[in-house]
């Protein structure tokens, strides 16, 4: 594998013109080192082929003996017969390396142009009929978005994308709503008491974590944000220290001579007196902003317009708290490190699957404006510590599926279809042993008419099966290319049981005409 020397008629590196070829090597080196088992790195080694750069030389090969007389080398009849056997060896993994480098190319071409819409729009819609492959498409863009690279295994990916934040997968159903995908209102009992808090949801979650990369990625942000970042976790171990007091001791911790620290909750510290029946609270949000405000004065609390509204009317509570937290610094002689350093911009990739199931207006609610102005703050309907803002970053991209075929479920409306770009993903024939391609070309005469010419060339028109109503368009409900993969089932099985039973209901349901019934009843025949 030579990253230096190789010529190009294009804008590739060397060694992104090798990646494909390295790629394989790694996804097919245990079947490789049975077909050579005497192979091994003689110059390099695996880490360089996952990570290549300009001018490295990676060999796989092995040593053999050569004779030298004087100034003459040569080998012995024996070396120069296993050459032979091993040229003869060699062949076999030539080919499931260009064959594997070939994949590469060819899934990096039917996803470049959808991952193209997608960093650029930020939401993509991929549509099409059952069966076409769209969730396995999206997981395929967001594992090389994440990691550069689809895996052909796909229990491998499966267990990339599950063991990495950057990626989340949720499915939409009918009653999905607000509070279950931006936030809402949660039970929680404490000490007996029912409490109701405001938490985020699925996507509030993920768009913070993703926004705390992007915060950190950008030059003009990244020494505040670490400021900020250390400012929160000294927080997170003041609460810490106060809760340990305050299960260790049975004296009061005061913070005026009526007044104490009575509870931690995840959002704040809570304080209390003798003489009161509900307790007040300090938002953890609003200690961090303070401190970070250099607030030395009660006064100026009441000053500072970014804390929350309470905060007005008891400053003396929160400039105590914020004292005490000063104290803590001081007493523990922590000191924040000036060192900062830019992270790496990440991919954040959340697939919401059957995304038209719900009611999506209800869902996103006013998410439909931060969508199209990322990095905006927008308010939500709900607030955390008196602060109702949510914010979208640019690095969190949205990936829906939908059915078109499904007519039970609400479509998308204009005002959020213009936010998202929309991909039709449709049947085609796969390269593929267990692929029943001549029952998948019978089916698919029951949508279009030209099925052999869109087989030659994928950008065609579809023309319309005489079977198919005229309401409905081939590219919306034909049946995808998935049913006809054979592996855990047999055809037989699946055609009666799978098959056949979603055609009678598109005959039903008038997406077939009735004269299709003879042609599906036959199809085994």
């Amino acid at each position: 594998f030579n990253s230096q020397y190789v010529q190009f008629a294009n804008d590739m590196s060397p060694a992104e013109y090798m990646r494909p070829f390295m790629n394989a090597f790694i996804l097919n080196e245990s079947k490789i080192r049975t077909l050579i088992p005497t192979y091994d790195f003689v110059i390099g080694n695996r880490n360089m082929l996952l990570n290549p750069s300009h001018d490295d030389y990676v060999l796989f090969g092995k040593k053999i003996k050569i004779l030298k007389n004087n100034l003459e080398y040569s080998i012995d009849d024996i070396v120069f017969d296993e050459i032979i056997q091993d040229l003869k060896l060699q062949f076999l993994p030539y080919q499931i390396i260009f064959s594997g480098k070939n994949n590469s190319n060819k899934i990096s071409m039917q996803n470049i142009n959808l991952i193209d819409i997608l960093t650029k729009k930020k939401q993509l819609i991929l549509q099409g009929p059952p069966g076409t492959g769209k969730t396995f498409t999206a997981k395929d863009m967001a594992e090389l978005l994440i990691y550069n690279e689809i895996s052909s295994d796909k229990k491998v990916q499966k267990k990339r994308l599950e063991e990495t934040d950057q990626f989340k997968l949720i499915q939409f159903h009918p009653a999905y709503s607000y509070e279950d995908f931006v936030r809402g209102i949660t039970a929680k009992s404490t000490d007996n008491k029912i409490e109701y808090i405001t938490e985020n949801k699925v996507l509030a979650k993920f768009a913070k974590l993703a926004a705390e990369n992007w915060k950190l990625s950008s030059s003009d942000t990244v020494k505040f944000v670490a400021i900020e970042n250390w400012v929160q976790s000294t927080i997170d171990d003041f609460k810490e220290y106060l809760l340990n007091y305050l299960d260790e001791n049975d004296e009061k911790l005061m913070i005026t001579p009526k007044v104490y620290i009575s509870r931690i909750t995840d959002n704040s510290i809570r304080y209390n007196s003798d003489a009161w029946e509900v307790d007040g609270g300090v938002p953890v949000s609003d200690l961090l902003k303070m401190y970070l405000a250099g607030i030395t004065q009660r006064r100026e609390v009441k000053e500072l317009a970014t804390l929350t509204k309470t905060a007005k009317s008891l400053a003396t509570y929160w400039f105590k708290i914020l004292e005490l937290f000063k104290k803590y610094i001081d007493d523990n002689k922590l000191k924040y490190d000036e060192v900062v350093s830019l992270s790496e911009e990440k991919k954040y990739i959340l697939i919401i699957d059957e995304i038209n199931r719900a009611n999506l207006p209800a869902v996103l609610g006013e998410l439909i404006y931060a969508l199209e102005y990322r990095g905006e703050k927008v308010e939500s309907m709900y607030d955390i510590d008196e602060d109702n803002s949510l914010v979208i970053p640019p690095n969190l991209l949205i990936i829906g599926t939908m059915n078109t075929s499904d007519r039970s479920v609400g479509h998308i409306d204009y005002a959020i279809r213009r936010r998202f770009a929309c991909v039709d993903i449709l049947p085609k024939i796969l390269d593929d042993e267990n692929f029943e391609a001549d029952y998948f070309k019978k089916v698919s005469e029951l949508f279009i008419a030209n099925f052999d010419e869109y087989v030659e060339n994928q950008e065609i028109i579809l023309v319309k099966s005489q079977y198919l109503s005229e309401e409905f368009r081939p590219e919306d409900v034909w049946l995808g290319h998935s049913y006809f993969i054979m592996k855990d089932i047999d055809f037989v099985t699946r055609l009666k049981y799978e098959i056949k039973p979603i055609l009678k209901e598109y005959i039903k349901d008038g997406i077939l005409k009735q004269s299709a019934e003879t042609f599906i009843n036959n199809l085994l025949l």
